[in-house]
């Protein structure tokens, strides 16, 4: 009974949402609550595609998964210019700039649309305000396909320190950045030794792991050292959010699970 209750007071938020269309259908936003956290949502196709806190933390990620991209900041090279492909409601590029005064995001998002939801209901024109990301250029936004944006990169020389792929159309990937074509574009826009990440969702092992193993094959074939960074919440053999991180280096990050060389017979 406690579940369904849980059940229908979502369906109730999602209900009565804001609403406002985008590239890929409804965007509705609401607010939701776990008792002690109070966020509010982007919602597409009833899967969370953002949130943001409404208190004082509103720039900190509320997603377990989004904490690992914080994790480049571990690396062996300076992390001073990064890229970001799909904004949402940029709760990353948020605590990027708030917490790293040393470093510069660039966001790639298709939509413009939901950069003006980022603006409207996500806190993204208070960050612009408060940190002058408009006088001092540490945030550019991009609104283009993230493909088409790394091969105009790839051919100007332009390069990133470390580049993040959280691209997601509802809870499915953008498959044009999964090709060998793709990686090798991608890896021309990384300084030496920079870091591409990859937000997958996939199991570590066991027969709802294929997403993850087909990456890191992938991202191998490309990379010299690929490693995956698990957000501990469930299982090995279930179905969660990770980070693959695939470099030249292997920059010894925390926790990161060296998967590939027990896969490379698959």
């Amino acid at each position: 009974m406690a579940s369904l209750t849980v059940w229908a007071k979502q369906q109730i938020r999602r209900l009565f949402a804001i609403r406002r269309p985008t590239m890929f259908g409804t965007a509705r936003i609401y607010e939701d609550s776990d008792g002690v956290n109070h966020v509010r949502v982007l919602d597409m196709g009833g899967t969370y595609q953002s949130a943001t806190y409404l208190d004082t933390r509103w720039y900190l990620v509320p997603f377990r998964y989004l904490m690992l991209f914080d994790r480049v900041f571990e690396a062996q090279i300076p992390i001073r210019n990064v890229c970001m492909l799909g904004g949402g409601g940029y709760a990353y590029p948020k605590q990027l700039i708030a917490l790293h005064p040393e470093a510069r995001i660039d966001v790639v998002e298709i939509d413009p649309a939901i950069t003006n939801i980022a603006k409207e209901f996500f806190y993204l024109d208070r960050l612009i305000d408060t940190y002058h990301l408009q006088e001092n250029g540490r945030l550019g936004i991009y609104s283009e396909d993230a493909l088409t944006y790394l091969q105009r990169c790839q051919a100007r020389g332009r390069r990133y320190d470390a580049i993040m792929n959280d691209c997601f159309v509802v809870e499915q990937k953008d498959s044009s950045l999964e090709t060998a074509a793709a990686l090798k574009t991608i890896h021309d826009c990384l300084v030496p030794n920079g870091l591409y990440l990859i937000n997958v969702i996939s199991a570590l092992e066991g027969d709802l792991s294929s997403s993850l193993t087909d990456l890191l094959a992938l991202a191998a074939s490309e990379f010299g050292h690929v490693h995956a960074l698990s957000c501990g919440k469930v299982r090995n053999d279930e179905v969660d959010n990770m980070v693959i991180v695939a470099s030249d280096l292997d920059h010894g990050i925390r926790d990161a699970i060296h998967l590939y060389d027990s896969l490379s017979d698959v």
